[in-house]
């Protein structure tokens, strides 16, 4: 049995998955191969690297030692003219690409130990571009430019922004690849209820909202074909997918939650949503 790792974005929440992994690996149920978009494809390419416990707690190391500054650093000075119209981004990439030249264990995507697919956005035709081959820190880069925040990546001959507005999960990727079983490792979990306490949780909500009806969609046609698991995602209140600070809270909640849900975890049942599928009526997961 091939099983892949599809990892949707989610800016800093991407911490999320981490658990998630953690839960997974100890659990035997590690990726043979891997399709992230956005963050996910930044910790696809640290597992592809080393899918093992010994991967997955360097990858935990990391997250817990990034700061905003690297990734996100803000200048009020390209801040402004983005706000102006005088350039296309709020934020450089020019600290997201030096610190993947800092970390990532290889330079071309064909160097990791497993096949693994990065996902972007063509920004003309709005059309999903997959990198599977190549100088992986450019399709990496080009995979987490969030429309607005960091600048479009002239790559191929395309203009490209974040996989997730094109392909957050791209299931029919996985199965092209071989995939007979597929777990989605999202990092928002279900809206809970009551009103939003504030702007910033107004924002998270409508993304949420927004990534799991793509989510659903990328789902739902594949259900029927191949057993997707949606790996549970928790709700954390307050924090902002912007800040780092909540990294090791994001992943203890995450395995806790991951670690709950596998032994009833059972696949998205035809013409499911991905979103309950922890109660699909199917054969639970081996």
């Amino acid at each position: 049995m091939t099983t892949a790792w599809v990892l949707p974005g989610g800016a800093s929440m991407g911490a999320i998955q981490v658990g998630q992994a953690e839960a997974l690996v100890a659990a035997g149920h590690a990726p043979d191969l891997l399709i992230g978009t956005s963050a996910g494809s930044l910790n696809a390419a640290w597992l592809a690297a080393d899918p093992t416990p010994r991967g997955v707690a360097s990858l935990r190391r990391l997250w817990l030692e990034v700061r905003r500054n690297q990734i996100f650093p803000f200048r009020p000075v390209a801040a402004g003219l983005g706000l102006l119209g005088r350039r296309d981004h709020l934020v450089p990439n020019t600290a997201l690409t030096r610190w993947l030249s800092a970390h990532l264990p290889y330079r071309r995507l064909e160097e990791a130990r497993l096949p693994i697919t990065v996902t972007a956005t063509d920004l003309d035709t709005g059309d999903p571009v997959y990198f599977s081959s190549g100088d992986a820190i450019p399709a990496l880069v080009a995979s987490c430019a969030v429309p607005g925040v960091f600048p479009p990546v002239a790559l191929g001959g395309r203009t490209l922004v974040d996989g997730g507005l094109a392909a957050d999960a791209p299931i029919e990727v996985a199965m092209e690849a071989g995939a007979d079983r597929i777990f989605v490792l999202p990092t928002l979990g279900p809206t809970p209820p009551g009103r939003p306490r504030g702007a910033g949780d107004v924002l998270l909500r409508s993304v949420n909202l927004m990534l799991g009806n793509a989510r659903d969609s990328e789902i739902g046609p594949w259900a029927d074909r191949v057993d997707i698991f949606v790996v549970p995602a928790p709700w954390v209140p307050g924090v902002s997918p912007f800040s780092f600070s909540h990294g090791l809270q994001l992943m203890t909640e995450a395995r806790a939650r991951t670690e709950a849900w596998l032994p009833a975890a059972r696949p998205v049942a035809p013409g499911e949503t991905g979103r309950s599928a922890t109660t699909a009526r199917r054969p639970p997961l081996d």
